[in-house]
């Protein structure tokens, strides 16, 4: 006679929501070996772990063995269910806190790379003034591009996110924090330096016939005008890999002016009358989740204005 298969019944326990932050663990390490030193127990354990999630909600969810770790087809439905689920527990959490007008749990903050180093950006003062308001608040911060970011804070993994003024989705709350100054920059050895530094007079067609880093995701319209009439010499997704990549005198590339000027690589920004254009960093929320007394708080601290 056949086995019947175990059927998950939805009653979901404290030692499944323990199993399933196990499995995310497991996930964000890509392998139960990087996952040991996070959970503090061996690879064996781990996997008996999963196992009985597995054995829980009836579907296999991994393989995992001499052939390395990865999701099965049913594990990756399952991962985006159980990140819900996560945050929706987490939310919980605090916000049961809450009635006891206490500020309990914490607080997930994701940003695009280099935007902290910004001496305009809020978001380092804001936070050391909710540690001191809100000791008992761990925060959490995530990098990411303005996608991830805006993904983030709508799926619930993250409370606030930080991005550029570029695109706007209904439900979530938009507030701006300060203007971000942006720049088409060189390298000293790049063919355009030289001509720069003689304080040659340029045209924007002798500008444009150099290749340019792209960026591998959806900006603002007024970037993408700007971009369009260049060349593209490479796709790069991160600040970082864009200034090494001009900072190598490869390409040109636009780029926030603070990071020239906190970077090891030599740049000359480009016409700036032209090129360079201010744009609007946002704070990010879903405002269903205003009822939230901990995002509440940081919002007003994040907006504030500084020195205040």
């Amino acid at each position: 006679m056949a086995r019947r298969k175990i059927v998950f019944s939805g009653n979901v326990t404290d030692a499944d929501i323990k199993l399933m932050r196990v499995f995310k663990t497991v996930i964000d390490c890509s392998g139960l070996s990087a996952a040991q030193a996070e959970l503090g127990v061996g690879a064996s354990t781990i996997s008996r772990q999963i196992s009985d999630l597995e054995t829980r909600l009836g579907v296999r969810l991994c393989h995992r063995g001499r052939g390395g770790f990865s999701l099965t087809q049913q594990g990756k439905i399952a991962e985006a269910h159980i990140d819900r689920l996560l945050a929706a527990a987490d939310e919980f959490s605090t916000n049961i806190a809450q009635l006891n007008k206490s500020l309990v749990g914490q607080i997930k903050i994701g940003m695009i790379d280099y935007t902290v180093i910004d001496p305009r950006n809020p978001l380092v003062s804001a936070i050391r003034a909710f540690r001191t308001r809100a000791p008992d608040v761990s925060v959490n911060l995530m990098t990411g591009t303005p996608a991830e970011v805006e993904r983030g804070v709508i799926d619930g993994s993250l409370h606030i996110g930080i991005v550029p003024d570029y695109q706007r989705h209904p439900g979530l709350g938009y507030t701006e924090l300060y203007s971000e100054e942006v720049g088409l920059y060189c390298a000293g050895n790049h063919p355009l330096a030289q001509r720069l530094r003689a304080k040659e007079t340029l045209r924007r067609d002798q500008v444009v016939e150099y290749p340019l880093v792209h960026r591998g995701y959806f900006e603002s319209e007024r970037l993408r005008e700007l971009k369009r009439s260049f060349p593209v010499g490479t796709i790069a997704h991160q600040t970082e890999a864009v200034l090494a990549l001009v900072g190598f005198g490869l390409y040109l590339g636009f780029f926030p002016e603070h990071c020239a000027r906190t970077t090891q690589f030599d740049f000359i920004e480009v016409m700036p009358r032209s090129f360079g254009y201010a744009t609007p960093i946002m704070a990010i929320w879903r405002t269903d989740r205003l009822q939230s007394q901990i995002l509440q708080e940081f919002l007003d601290l994040v907006r504030a204005p500084q020195g205040a």
